[in-house]
């Protein structure tokens, strides 16, 4: 939870970035890399948000100075849009309050054994209390947000999803699966033990090493692609050398391919038709807000905007602006 952003609008950033633009304006005060509506947004919170990510992908200095700039322009877009975000919800009286960052914070020292061990944390990932708490905001705002605003009016039936199902019945076909064992040995004549047995017990003997799992055949190493349709259920193939060691390949049984049922899928489809509509009123609501919003960008941060642009397919927030210009009214 010491990482923020928000994944689940990503495609929404390329209604975001066909308004981020603008013509010269006045400067934005030190410090500040744009203000949305009025409230400013600092370097050191698009800082605290790059430095919560760098932990998890390497540390920044590391990456090539192309990345880096995409990144910067994402985590101000990032800011920028839950900025809108939270005055949304503050129009409609769901604003976050402080009693609600207090209680999430709880959870978060306790998940962490403690205000101490916390500290750690935020100090070997370098972010300041404060401005992590800004992103703990942020984060609870998005989800408010998405929970009370963009899903109540989202609904998905029965009749969707067979739809869905007919159309894109192809992508639920099953190739032939096969349960198989493929186990090893320094001698050989331990894994001539195993094979006679294996009809009665997959389990691996004393000397015997191995694993059990379920492919279809273009999962299955090369060197036995040619073997594995061969087997009959309850065989195995015959030792074969691998280096210094051995190796053999059972075949416990196989399922036919085949097209998984509108049952076993259900649940997977409503969660994609309830992804995409909430994407899409996502961005409806977007368009508008951006429409009647006065967004300023600095004009320092102009060119890490762009290599957001640039760098990410579907980025995760962030474009650009030529300085501290109204983005959108």
């Amino acid at each position: 939870m010491l990482e923020f952003t928000i994944p689940r609008l990503r495609v929404a950033t390329l209604l975001f970035c066909s308004v981020l633009c603008a013509c010269l304006q006045t400067r934005l005060p030190e410090g500040v890399l744009a203000v949305v509506n009025g409230e400013p947004i600092y370097l050191r919170t698009v800082q605290a948000l790059l430095d919560g990510h760098a932990s998890a992908g390497g540390t920044w200095e590391t990456r090539s100075l192309k990345i880096m700039k995409s990144r910067y322009g994402e985590a101000l877009g990032t800011l920028i849009v839950n900025a809108l975000v939270r005055q949304e919800l503050a129009r409609r009286d769901m604003a976050v309050t402080d009693g609600d960052v207090a209680e999430a914070l709880d959870k978060v020292r306790s998940d962490y054994g403690g205000q101490e061990d916390f500290n750690l944390v935020l100090a070997e990932k370098s972010l300041n209390e404060t401005e992590w708490l800004n992103l703990l905001r942020d984060h609870l705002s998005v989800r408010r947000f998405e929970k009370n605003i963009l899903l109540p009016g989202i609904r998905v039936g029965a009749d969707d999803v067979r739809a869905y199902y007919r159309e894109h019945e192809d992508s639920f076909r099953l190739p032939e699966i096969y349960d198989v064992c493929l186990a090893s040995s320094d001698k050989k004549e331990y894994l001539e033990v195993y094979g006679r047995a294996f009809a009665e017990t997959a389990a691996f003997p004393s000397g015997v090493a191995g694993q059990c799992l379920s492919v279809a055949l273009k999962d299955i190493p090369p060197e036995w692609r040619k073997t594995l349709p061969e087997l009959a259920a309850g065989a195995c193939s015959g030792a074969t050398a691998r280096g210094s060691s051995w190796e053999m390949l059972c075949l416990k049984r196989r399922l036919p391919a085949g097209i998984a049922g509108i049952a076993g899928v259900y649940a997977f489809i409503e969660r994609q038709l309830l992804e995409s509509r909430r994407q899409a009123v996502f961005e409806r609501w977007l368009e508008t807000c951006l429409a009647g919003a006065d967004i300023r960008v600095s004009p320092h941060i102009k060119d890490d905007l762009l290599a957001a642009r640039g760098e990410v397919a579907l980025p995760e927030n962030a474009d650009r602006s030529d300085a501290s210009a109204p983005v959108a009214k």
